[in-house]
């Protein structure tokens, strides 16, 4: 089975990479993302703290940091 193309878009709240309010490195979109995780972008400090408790509380924290998940500029 072929994989899923990641999207960019934030994977708790759904926020498009390109929509005002979203974070990016050092504050320039073309840095990227400020925050991720191995499931996909995540646009805020808000939806980071929200995706880590979930992710403490579901016991599926990844062991080791990941690189971005997606290239949003392919």
């Amino acid at each position: 089975m072929l994989a899923r193309t990641p999207k960019t878009v934030c994977i708790e709240c759904g926020l498009d990479y390109w929509a005002p309010g979203f974070s990016y490195d050092h504050g320039r979109s073309d840095y990227g993302p400020a925050y991720w995780s191995d499931q996909g972008l995540i646009c805020s400090p808000t939806c980071a703290g929200d995706h880590y408790r979930k992710r403490v509380a579901e016991g599926t924290m990844p062991s080791l940091p990941v690189d971005c998940p997606v290239d949003v500029f392919g």
